[in-house]
């Protein structure tokens, strides 16, 4: 293998389901040489499969790559010689430690720690070692406080003298299922799904997984002090193609209490929960924040004897029909990583958790917080950093959100690093605050109400709900004015400035004071009168980036989507034209 890929960091095998030592494609490439052993180093070779195994500076290289006291998720091949024998193999343990290189000689060594024998089992009788035999190893690799070795007791030796037994493990097999209850993830597809996580990142939404119980930790039960217990499940209840259920709460989404039913090694479990790609290496659930939804077919459902299922996705971005949280992730989550919407969108819920100890930060103006369909923390959306009521920044003294308010968000939404749909910091704001579009301190309805649907005084358009609508007679459109059109081409016409303005009969109006995309911006035709005298950029440079409330139809203008026939406006706090 030439070295072209050796400068990639080994990103952790998590990625690949499979934890098998069969012919199977290289569990990962092999990462610039690392080596605290004296030498010339060797050239790495090999794919670490069966059919073609690391040489030991393949594996030095693997090992060097990982975090101190962390392990290879994969098992793998190293091919070499002996070259001196710290401890032979014997009845007693049935495991031995020996140093290996490529050429049999001390330069460049890999320590093989206490490593099971032919077969993958302890040793009993047969072949013992002896310096310069031609080894092939299988098992995981670990860099334990910067010496370079096997894991103690999960490796083996595949091959003495061109002699094997066998003994891998068989591939973890095909991933399967969509994470819902009515078709959870098996424990391949739930690998799969975490590992495309980022480091330490919790999944938004809560997932069904399905599996017999392989391993047990912590002496086989449940912990009657913590009321948890760690395990893994894989599909046939092999240690193949496990999954690892790491701390997780009994039947009901209840802590286990001393007289309920222990676990045993073959139980047919599912679970439910968050889970998180830990340290961006083991992908495992999230502690206290999963549950058995059922053991051996037996289910108390959860959260408080309802069952989380994830839900369904309804809405279509329009203020007329907004998103729910799970449709809003979902959206988000097949943008490209760190791209934004092109267009703003409504997202409608109740707000489950709020970061920064449940306030907006009247230092920088907006809030952190959560929403779901029903206020809980299951499937919830992101709403990241979002300004306030009138897409404005927060004040002292305007109303403080809590867990329950419902609300609906307007704004950009974004695929975070390619894995946290949120909203866009500072691109997104309260349009609605338990059914307020304003706020006076005290959360109540603006002055002179009318009929309160959309588009109308209370509940204006905005301008991505406008141009969703497409049209419309008599409605009120809100936004912010960030330019105008000059000559017949909107799309080579347009202008974000006051600046040298020569043009009085439009605007361009957007969600955000500083927006630059034209295929964000709505044109407003300025009809003679006094909604063009008191709007328009020539006479009142000062308006650029003002908020503007405008009344009249919604219809194509320069070949989009736009507002004509104005015959009233509100800036400024000013009202110019005739109210209707």
């Amino acid at each position: 293998m030439k070295k072209s890929i050796y400068s990639l960091l080994l990103m952790v095998a998590a990625v690949f389901a499979f934890t098998a030592c069969e012919d199977v494609p290289a569990p990962f490439d092999i990462p610039t040489q690392s080596n605290n052993q004296s030498g010339e180093p060797a050239e790495p070779t090999g794919s670490g499969t069966v059919a073609d195994p690391y040489n030991v500076a393949a594996a030095i290289a693997v090992a060097s790559a990982l975090e101190a006291g962390a392990e290879s998720t994969q098992d793998i091949f190293i091919k070499g010689k002996v070259v001196s024998i710290r401890e032979n193999y014997t009845a007693q343990y049935g495991n031995a430690a020996f140093y290996i290189s490529d050429d049999g000689t001390t330069k460049n060594q890999f320590l093989i720690y206490r490593a099971l024998y032919l077969g993958n089992k302890k040793y009993t009788s047969g072949d013992l070692l002896n310096e310069g035999d031609e080894v092939i190893i299988c098992g995981k690799v670990t860099n334990y406080n910067g010496t370079l070795e096997t894991a103690q007791n999960k490796a083996f030796l595949y091959s003495l003298n061109g002699k094997t037994e066998g003994g891998a493990p068989q591939p973890a097999g095909e991933a399967k299922g969509s994470g819902t209850q009515a078709d959870p993830y098996n424990p391949v597809a739930a690998n799969n799904y975490t590992s495309s996580l980022g480091a330490d990142v919790e999944s938004t939404n809560d997932i069904f997984i399905k599996g017999k119980i392989s391993r047990i930790a912590n002496g086989g039960e449940f912990s009657a002090q913590y009321g948890n217990a760690s395990f893994y499940i894989s599909e046939d209840g092999t240690e193949s193609g496990e999954f690892y259920v790491f701390r997780t709460l009994y039947l009901g989404n209840k802590k286990w209490a001393n007289g309920d039913t222990q676990i045993r090694v073959g139980d047919e479990v599912v679970i439910c929960g968050k889970v998180v790609n830990y340290r961006g290496n083991t992908p495992e659930t999230v502690q206290n924040k999963s549950y058995i939804y059922s053991l051996n077919g037996t289910s108390e459902g959860g959260g408080g004897g309802e069952t989380p299922t994830p839900g369904q996705p309804t809405g279509d971005g329009t203020l007329a029909n907004p998103w729910n949280a799970v449709a809003a992730n979902n959206y988000a989550s097949s943008l490209p990583a760190d791209t934004d919407s092109e267009k703003d969108y409504y997202i409608k819920g109740k707000i489950a958790k709020i970061a920064n100890n449940g306030t907006f930060s009247a230092e920088y103006g907006n809030a952190t917080f959560y929403i779901s369909d029903d206020g809980t923390e299951n499937n919830t959306f992101y709403v990241f950093r979002t300004l306030f009521l009138g897409n404005k920044k927060w004040e002292s003294g305007n109303t403080q959100i809590k867990v329950g308010d419902e609300v609906i968000i307007c704004g950009k939404v974004v695929n975070y690093r390619g894995n946290t749909p949120e909203t866009v910091q500072n691109k997104s704001y309260i349009y609605s605050l338990n059914g307020s579009t304003s706020d006076d301190g005290g959360g109540t309805q603006p002055s002179n109400p009318d009929d309160g649907g959309a588009g109308s005084y209370s509940n204006p358009y905005s301008v991505s709900a406008a141009q969703a609508a497409g049209s419309g007679t008599g409605v009120y459109v809100k936004g912010f004015i960030v330019g105008y059109v000059e000559g017949q081409v909107y799309a080579t016409g347009a202008h974000f400035t006051s600046d040298g303005c020569q043009v009085k009969t439009n605007i361009l109006i957007a969600a955000s004071a500083t927006e630059t995309n034209v295929e964000n911006c709505m044109p407003i035709q300025l009809p003679s009168g006094d909604v063009r005298v008191g709007v328009n950029l020539q006479d009142n440079p000062g308006n650029y980036g003002k908020e503007v409330l405008l009344y009249g139809n919604i219809e194509r203008y320069f070949g989009v989507t736009g507002v004509k026939s104005v015959t009233y406006a509100e800036i400024g706090g000013n009202g110019v034209g005739t109210k209707p």
